[in-house]
């Protein structure tokens, strides 16, 4: 039986809506060489850049190893998701509806099935608990909590928050309802089960606020007690969708704002975020109740290149923000604190001064790393008193020293120094080591996961010469037919094969210049979309850079490079045979003359 397939018009219109370039920046810091952008490949370690994305034609190819394709296979090879999976993933990240959902299912293997169904549910349930807190009864006091806390009910629809019903089984009877298999429901963690096998709800009676990963999709919940009930934050786990070490709430949300302003806001709240937003300040994430990891770190780099923290005003809050400061150096990042009223955090303080206020005093508040942790450190002493002023030295010290960064450590030194009237010298003797070699990390580390590539070996001359050749045949619509009549299908690349074979079969004997190029780029992609080993040679060809002359007589010398090929495998075949075959000498010496004739002609082509 024959599989579904995903329509034209959609996977068309997924793919207008991906930037390329946006996407493949999430992964890769792109630089900007001639029409193109170059970077480090994904794929491959390598140290001097060889991946080329070209927005106009909408592909990417890495020189180094071969990778290449467009935004689909990207997402295919750097994600592991299937055809079908990578559109619906795409299509979410574009704000775009599906409807009926992506067929192709069958395509898929057990583990994606699951990984799909979870996907689904996560998507179903958080609908469910947002229409429960907007339009039903029950929903009210959810609704009411949040509406008292100052959010508006464009801010609550933006991040999709919720309300899970006070009921023990109103998801897990939801779910069934719609043909979800509840043990699985149960690994995605969005419904509990007893040791005496019931299944129940695990967010019940909870403001539910949805965790998505940096597409859009949702991938996990947060949810928050509004009366007495105990644990006040009741959270996914790890499951196969929902790492909390690689996700911040709010970042689909702050994606775009992110990318144009080149900063971001750093809170620890969920519902800090959505104050600092609704302020104004769209640029705005959180961790997920866990410490800030590398990982985040890591995302945060490839968008921008200042990151403000604020934590809360307390001293558990000064004391994270050092740890996020400190990780955050590592990076070339812009890194700045603001540094809020003791025992307040951004969503007391937008609540007390109001949206002004609070642009106010980002404008003016911001603070240096030295001029945070000089701050924070003073707290409680008395600098005139000269025992408390060599401890406070020497704790700015010993944070000084904890810096990757040789540049910035003695720049902090300079200004202890001059405030002080200490020798910088004097004050370098008595920094702690470092204990550390200096580190400069890549402003983009490489992503996991991805298919890792061995580095292109030498190319033969005939796969050089196949290569140029379907170059030019994508050109226009005359060459495709003079290579057709000479040289067929007679290609030794068995993917070259398959992209002639689709050129040949799209171009008629009476297409135009101005068909073929209205015609041919959108009908080969659609043959490559699904293909991932096919979409990335077909994107080597496409960016390869075109001959210089394209006439007959180099289309006719590609042409005879690859006969030539062809002739020579013959020959090697034929001498083998001989060897096995021959009944004597005598024969064996004819035949080899008569090869060795063969060659000689071949060479004098």
């Amino acid at each position: 039986m024959e599989l579904p397939r995903i329509p034209d018009e959609v996977i068309a219109e997924v793919k207008q809506a991906t930037d390329i370039v946006d996407l493949i920046s999430e992964r890769v810091e792109l630089k900007k060489q001639g029409h193109r952008l170059v970077g480090l490949c994904p794929f491959h370690s390598e140290n001097s850049p060889s991946f080329s994305v070209s927005p106009e034609k909408g592909m990417y190819h890495c020189f180094g190893c071969g990778a290449g394709g467009n935004v689909f296979t990207f997402v295919m090879e750097t994600e592991g998701l299937s055809f079908p999976e990578t559109v619906e993933r795409l299509a979410t990240r574009a704000n775009i509806t599906v409807e009926g959902g992506v067929p192709g299912d069958e395509e898929l293997s057990h583990d994606q099935q699951i990984r799909k169904q979870m996907r689904d549910a996560h998507r179903v349930v958080a609908e469910l608990y947002h229409e429960v807190l907007m339009k039903t009864e029950a929903g009210d006091v959810g609704l009411t909590y949040l509406t008292n806390r100052g959010l508006h009910e464009e801010t609550i629809a933006a991040y999709k928050i919720g309300y899970a019903p006070d009921q023990r089984r109103f998801t897990v009877d939801s779910l069934e309802r719609r043909g979800f298999d509840l043990e699985v429901m149960v690994e995605a963690g969005l419904i509990s089960k007893s040791r005496a096998g019931e299944y129940f709800d695990r967010f019940e009676g909870r403001v539910v606020f949805p965790i998505a990963d940096r597409d859009g999709t949702i991938v996990g919940f947060s949810g928050r007690s509004i009366d007495e009930r105990k644990p006040k934050y009741v959270n996914t786990s790890d499951t196969p969708l929902f790492n909390k070490s690689e996700l911040l709430f709010g970042f689909p949300q702050a994606r775009a704002t992110m990318r144009k302003q080149k900063r971001v806001f750093l809170v620890e709240g969920n519902v800090d975020v959505l104050q600092v937003a609704q302020a104004g300040t769209k640029e705005v994430v959180a961790s997920l109740g866990t410490a800030f990891s590398s990982g985040h770190a890591r995302a945060l780099a490839r968008m921008v290149d200042e990151v403000i923290v604020c934590y809360d005003g307390d001293h558990a809050g000064q004391e994270a923000t050092l740890k996020v400061v400190r990780l955050l150096e590592t990076y070339p990042l812009d890194v700045q604190v603001l540094l809020l009223p003791e025992k307040t955090d951004p969503d007391d303080y937008i609540r007390t001064n109001g949206t002004e206020q609070w642009q106010r005093f980002v404008d003016s508040e911001r603070l240096s790393v030295l001029d945070f942790m000089n701050r924070t450190l003073r707290r409680g002493k008395n600098l005139n008193r000269e025992g408390e002023r060599i401890r406070f030295i020497e704790s700015m010290l010993e944070e000084i020293s904890k810096s990757d960064n040789s540049i910035r450590r003695d720049l902090y030194v300079k200004k202890l120094a001059d405030e002080f009237e200490i020798p910088v010298n004097t004050l370098l003797s008595r920094m702690p080591a470092t204990g550390k070699k200096e580190q400069v990390p890549e402003r983009v580390a490489e992503p996991e996961p991805v298919r890792r590539r061995a580095s292109k070996a030498a190319e033969p001359r005939y796969l050089k010469a196949e290569k140029l050749l379907l170059r030019a045949l994508l050109s226009g619509p005359d060459r495709v037919r003079y290579v057709r009549d000479r040289l067929g299908l007679a290609y030794q690349d068995e993917v070259h094969r398959m992209l002639a074979t689709a050129l040949y079969e799209v171009v008629s004997e009476e297409m135009t210049l101005e068909e073929f190029e209205q015609v041919v780029p959108a009908f080969m992609e659609r043959r490559c979309n699904e293909l991932p080993d096919y979409a990335t040679r077909y994107a080597e060809v496409r960016l390869m850079a075109a001959p210089d002359e394209l006439s007959e007589e180099v289309l006719d010398e590609y042409i005879k490079v690859i006969n030539s090929y062809e002739e020579q495998r013959q020959i090697e075949r034929a001498k083998r045979d001989i060897a096995q075959d021959a009944e004597s000498i005598v024969d064996q010496a004819s035949k080899l003359q008569e090869l060795i004739n063969r060659s000689r002609r071949l060479r004098e082509r």
